[in-house]
């Protein structure tokens, strides 16, 4: 039996190729929302905020009027450089 956990990855994972497949984004455009951030990157939208506090790269902070803004390029940038 898989665990709950799994299966929400799974489920995200197909959702994701969905919404790349429909969006068409490229590297370098902007994506408007933490939630569209983290379907593009897999992962949930807990670890874009832990990534927000750790110092990755926003364009624009979101609060009760604005909408996050975030530069795909710059994150995927940030996010490479954690890993090495």
């Amino acid at each position: 039996m898989r665990s709950s956990n799994y299966l929400r990855q799974a489920k995200r994972r197909q959702n994701r190729t969905i919404v790349d497949e429909q969006a068409g984004y490229m590297p370098n455009d902007k994506i408007v929302g933490k939630d569209t951030l983290a379907n593009l990157m897999d992962v949930t939208i807990t670890s874009v905020e832990r990534w927000i506090r750790d110092g990755m790269p926003v364009e624009q902070r979101g609060d009760q009027f604005h909408e996050w803004i975030f530069d795909l390029s710059d994150v995927k940038r940030w996010h490479g450089s954690l890993s090495e």
